[in-house]
């Protein structure tokens, strides 16, 4: 008996050692290809926001509108909600960077965190505000070392994080006929797409009216 024991001793510490290995593997983020989107994907109204990360005014909607529309229409499921990227590198230096940033870590499943991360800290890495450039230091604040390693790593070599740029981009231009950020497009009655540049003039009980009303279908 005591012979038996002892030889299965060592396949017990072998499991022993490698069980924790599984337990870490199950636990890495599976590759998000939809993170832009959020919401419900089968809503009957759908609302795109295109944004420039060193924008102050997107940087303002992500504080002061964001929240409060989250909660009454994104996480009620009223709508499908899909952020898009509209750099303005003539004037914004750093945006596209920000954006490839915010898509890589999209990709690991951590999109929303960072997104809300650049904006918040705007002041310290953008054109008009310090002008370090500094955009990974701010993402490092929020991210796992680990995720932010494999950041940096999609940062430098992905070109999928330019191409989903490009595509929003070229939605902007071709079919929204966007110019200013942050603009809000209201998609609704069988695909019409009704832009509002102004989103951040209005306040939002108007915005909220004409929003139930396109959700009830007039």
């Amino acid at each position: 008996m005591m012979r038996t024991l002892l030889l299965l001793l060592p396949a017990a510490l072998l499991l022993a050692q490698t069980a924790p290995v599984h337990k870490a593997a199950a636990q890495t983020p599976a590759p998000v290809t939809n993170y832009k989107v959020s919401g419900n994907p089968n809503a009957a109204v759908e609302i795109d926001a295109y944004t420039d990360y060193e924008c102050p005014h997107c940087a303002r909607f992500f504080a002061e509108f964001m929240p409060q529309f989250t909660a009454d229409y994104i996480k009620t499921g009223k709508v499908k909600f899909v952020h898009r990227d509209f750099p303005i590198t003539q004037i914004h230096p750093h945006a596209q960077l920000a954006a490839r940033y915010a898509n890589a870590a999209g990709e690991l499943g951590f999109y929303d965190i960072v997104v809300n991360q650049i904006f918040k800290t705007q002041d310290a890495w953008y054109s008009y505000g310090k002008n370090t450039g500094d955009i990974d230091a701010a993402v490092a604040q929020v991210l796992p070392p680990g995720a932010m390693q494999k950041v940096r790593e999609l940062v430098k070599t992905d070109p999928r994080l330019d191409e989903t740029v490009k595509k929003d981009v070229d939605m902007a231009n071709n079919v929204d006929h966007i110019n200013s950020t942050p603009t809000i497009v209201v998609v609704a009655n069988g695909g019409k797409r009704e832009p509002i540049s102004t989103i951040m003039n209005m306040p939002y009980a108007i915005f909220k009216q004409y929003l139930d009303q396109k959700l009830a279908g007039k």
